[in-house]
């Protein structure tokens, strides 16, 4: 009843729009309050609590892949590729799904795939034979798929299948840890190469605080494994890299790394927690050799458990990076602050401040991290937590999820170098029943080029989102008709089981939704994003016999067509060279192809546009 109040409230007075966002207040108090930290989860091995959650609704804007009642999709940082975008437009997106609370013994990898215009049947069990968990998705040998997960074993599991979106799964319990490693856990993983034969994974060996052992005399270390022939053997078999060791760290946290997309041979990864340096890994010869570049320094990486330290400004355990087409890595993570005590590490749960940095900067000034207005007056404050302008909107309360209020953060690079920042932020205003602040997913550009920030965006404003928690945000690594692709985990019931035994078991949706570049523009001026092009959908369609479309060259460009089936296998390919500016119009012989669903793309100077073709 309360809840339909509310709703009643918001649907009255709206959405506000302000002009200008400030920092919501939070009192000194408030954030000098530290709580213990989080106890880092492979498995589910906490007490929960069976109370009445709120019964969960979905936001009618989005499209639902599935659901769960196992709610943490990470402890910190999201998984690379939770959603792949496919060249031909279609995507496949993963999530850990389990619905046999509390012990969660179905728990595995909810699969689902959209062929470009909508999604298929939510699922009912995962595709893993064992209990699994940690998922992501990626593009395997010609036109199959590679699913990578853990569980909570010496063995990740490897599900692959040879054509994308359909067909059986062949699973493989691969790689292993390495001799005196006594697990494997929260893996990340990419493929490259002409075949995307090459498969790079990193991954942690279980912490003794998980039931296992010390490796190399690290109590979690961060092991990199490489295959070269699509994982029938690792050449690089959990290897430690050079500046990762335990001369520099006592070790690491799980969940606290993230792997960018890659450029080509340069591979690169993010690495940050709340007790080890934050940096960049970098090798630009397929994984061959590595170099270390330093975003953060911790001055306590190395210092003991239930030692007095004084609080001190870090990474929250939640970072992202991608690399733009120049090989400039450019990264987001949560602040935090935290410290050392005689019963244990502690955090300071009121921390707020999503933070930027690029490989062309120097190591961050930790003075720079003590409040927002240095991180702004230094332009490395991506976002925060916004005040409303209500004095009585303020921050009521929060589940712990073990972040920064600004986290979660999400990279995607377009290809003229313009970067879409997304976060999971406390939003204030119009709370739950418990009372609980929501999260809501935001996002703020930067454009080349352009002299400033965007203004930062609540992609949950509007009234039919109001009432729900947006957490895990996961967006794909590239655009599709200049609209960004994301999913993230959603609920009525804020907060996470898993990460906060206070919080009811409930249920969760994992929804998707394209959000368009557009939406980052700032208002008054022109498309930042400098189109050279447009394309038209096809005439006839669905095709019987020659179809054409149009395309319209605002400047003389090299036009490519190719024509894919919807397992993404390339059909056609037709080089039509330099082309003037203007209209042109191309035609495909549907005569050659087979009846069903094609895809064709039209690539001009690093744009691609693709459309949906139907063959009758």
């Amino acid at each position: 009843m309360k809840r339909t109040l509310l709703f009643m409230i918001a649907l009255m007075i709206g959405v506000t729009v302000m002009a200008q966002l400030k920092p919501a207040k939070i009192s000194k108090s408030l954030q000098n309050q530290a709580m213990p930290a989080a106890v880092i989860i492979d498995n589910q091995m906490i007490p929960s609590q069976s109370g009445n959650a709120i019964v969960n609704t979905k936001a009618t804007l989005d499209d639902n892949l599935g659901a769960s009642r196992y709610d943490m999709q990470t402890n910190g940082t999201i998984m690379n590729n939770r959603l792949l975008l496919w060249p031909d437009g279609s995507l496949s997106g993963t999530w850990t799904m389990g619905m046999a609370d509390p012990n969660y013994t179905d728990r595995g990898t909810g699969y689902n795939y959209s062929d470009g215009t909508s999604w298929g049947a939510a699922p009912t069990s995962r595709i893993e034979t064992m209990k699994a968990g940690w998922p992501s998705v990626h593009p395997w040998m010609e036109a199959g798929e590679l699913v990578v997960c853990h569980n909570s074993t010496a063995t990740l599991v490897m599900n692959s299948r040879p054509a994308k979106g359909t067909g059986a799964w062949t699973q493989s319990l691969a790689p292993h840890a390495p001799t005196g490693a006594s697990g494997l856990s929260w893996p990340r993983t990419i493929t490259n190469g002409d075949d995307h034969q090459n498969i790079h994974i990193i991954v942690m060996t279980t912490p003794t605080a998980n039931g296992g052992t010390k490796y190399q005399n690290l109590d979690g270390a961060v092991i990199y494994y490489r295959s070269t022939d699509g994982g029938a053997n690792w050449d690089k078999n959990g290897i430690i890299l050079p500046g990762m060791s335990s001369p520099m760290y006592n070790g690491f946290s799980g969940d606290s790394y993230s792997w960018c997309e890659p450029k080509g041979d340069t591979i690169a990864f993010v690495i940050g927690d709340d007790w080890s340096d934050s940096f960049v890994m970098k090798s630009t010869d397929n994984g061959e050799t590595w170099s270390k570049i330093m975003i953060l320094d911790n001055p306590y990486k190395l210092t003991p458990v239930n030692t007095v330290t004084p609080s001190f400004p870090t990474c929250d355990g939640a970072i992202a990076g991608a690399m733009d087409k120049d090989g400039v890595v450019h990264v987001a993570f949560g602040r935090m602050r935290a410290k050392g005590d005689t019963d244990g590490k502690k955090y300071y749960p009121y921390t707020d401040g999503l933070v930027y940095w690029n490989t062309n900067m120097p190591v961050i000034d930790t003075t720079i991290l003590t409040d927002l207005d240095s991180l702004d007056a230094h332009h490395l404050l991506i976002g925060y937590v916004v005040s409303n302008g209500n004095p009585n909107d303020t921050i009521v309360g929060f589940p712990k999820y073990y972040m920064s209020l600004s986290s979660f953060p999400q990279v995607t690079i377009d290809a003229y170098n313009n970067i879409y920042f997304f976060w999971s932020g406390l939003t204030v205003g119009n709370p739950s029943p418990d009372p609980y602040n929501y999260r809501h997913l935001w996002g703020r550009a930067w454009f080349n080029d352009k002299p400033e920030w965007t203004e930062m965006t609540d992609f949950n404003s509007n009234v039919l989102y109001m009432f729900q928690e947006y957490v895990y945000p996961s967006t794909a690594a590239t655009l599709k008709n200049d609209k960004i692709q994301v999913i993230y985990q959603t609920s009525s019931q804020p907060g996470s089981n898993i990460k906060d035994s206070t919080i009811p078991i409930h249920d969760v949706n994992i929804d998707y939704r394209e959000i368009p570049a557009s939406d980052f523009w700032p208002v008054g001026i022109a498309d930042p994003v400098a189109k050279t092009s447009s394309v038209s959908q096809n005439r006839p369609n669905p095709v019987n016999g020659v179809t054409s479309f149009d395309v319209n060259l605002t400047k003389a460009a090299n036009v490519i067509v190719e024509v894919s089936n919807i397992m993404g296998q390339k059909i056609m390919s037709f080089d039509k060279g330099f082309v003037n500016s203007g209209l042109s119009t191309y035609t495909i012989d549907g005569n050659q192809l087979t009846s069903g669903i094609y895809f064709y793309t039209v690539k001009i100077n690093g744009e691609s546009y693709t459309h949906k073709m139907i063959v009758e």
